[in-house]
């Protein structure tokens, strides 16, 4: 069965959040129907096209869409589909996978190639191609074609002199450049220096939408809770100014967005003196925007729901655009 990280992997981001958006707000995918491994469903759009979408035994689905995009294989009306198919999916009970004896002889191949990939470790495999290469001329040869090496020159250079325990090439011995610091690991040198108060801007500083790196996945979250301990209203006021700004922008309304979103507002409420002004505001955003349901479903999951109107909760109104305090 494939993933959603299957289907993102299929098209550029863009046109992955105009699937989504697809599927998630407007609702354009129509009845699903399914035999096998296959699923055709009409999807609006400009017009309404013809979309099917076939299971493969593993990795990303292959995808048909009869609408007139030319930039690819797969158009946002088939992410869509593919979308629709993961959540009908999730509701039915998991299926056996398919036994390798109902393969393909090319899907069985990679089947065994994926099961002792897996189980190979990187320096194995790299020792196992260096000798088949060796040994086999005619796999050198395509080789050297595929990453585009001249034979002549390489033949022409001097031969590499055996390594042995005690010789170590001075390249070796050369220090790896300095990696930049990510921003999980510059806020937790603020904190060591207990500079905490310089931590909001910095957070202001950086783009609140860009994909992390893998070590800075729930960076943003994590980091504004830190900062509101030391700044809350502060960080509370940044945090509503600036998604209200993104949420305003139609081009950016994706699940993305609402996912970040959702994320940190439920990193702020764990805070005692943020939690009903975190409550109120996301309550705000579930009436104000209702249409959006992929936001109302992100900021359900987060723990958030409609709660009274502010004149009954008794609460202090909210104060908006408070500056972060300067760094000292």
């Amino acid at each position: 069965m494939f993933t959603q990280e299957d289907l993102e992997a299929l098209v550029p981001s863009k046109i992955f959040e105009r699937g989504a958006a697809y599927y998630y707000e407007e609702d354009a995918v129509g009845h699903i129907q399914r035999k096998g491994n296959v699923f055709k469903a009409r999807v609006r759009g400009t017009d309404t096209y013809r979309v099917s979408l076939t299971i493969r035994a593993a990795g990303s689905p292959e995808i048909h869409c009869d609408c007139p995009y030319e930039h690819g294989d797969v158009c946002k009306h088939g992410i869509a589909l593919g979308l629709a198919v993961l959540d009908l999916m999730e509701d039915e009970p998991a299926s056996e996978p398919l036994a390798p004896s109902k393969l393909s002889k090319a899907e069985q191949s990679v089947h065994i190639l994926n099961g002792a990939w897996t189980r190979t470790s990187d320096k194995e495999k790299l020792g196992f191609l260096h000798q088949l290469l060796s040994q086999k001329p005619k796999q050198l040869h395509r080789f050297l074609e595929a990453f585009e090496f001249d034979e002549e020159l390489l033949a022409a250079l001097p031969a590499a002199p055996r390594l042995t325990a005690k010789s170590t090439p001075q390249l070796a011995r050369r220090p790896a450049p300095r990696q930049p610091l990510t921003l999980t690991e510059q806020a937790h040198q603020l904190l060591a220096q207990q500079r905490g108060h310089d931590l909001l801007p910095l957070v202001l500083s950086v783009d609140w939408l860009q994909h992390p790196p893998a070590s800075d996945t729930h960076a943003l979250p994590y980091l504004l809770s830190e900062a509101a301990r030391f700044q809350p209203e502060a960080a509370f006021d940044a945090v509503m100014e600036r998604f209200e700004a993104f949420l305003q922008n139609k081009a950016l309304r994706a699940y993305p967005l609402y996912n970040r979103l959702a994320a940190c507002l439920q990193a702020l409420a764990q805070l005692p003196s943020l939690t009903k002004q975190v409550q109120l505001f996301a309550s705000e955003l579930m009436q104000q925007y209702r249409q959006l349901r992929a936001l109302r479903e992100s900021l359900a999951r987060a723990g958030f729901s409609p709660i009274a109107p502010e004149e009954a909760t008794a609460l202090p109104p909210k104060r908006r655009g408070r500056q972060p305090r300067a760094a000292g």
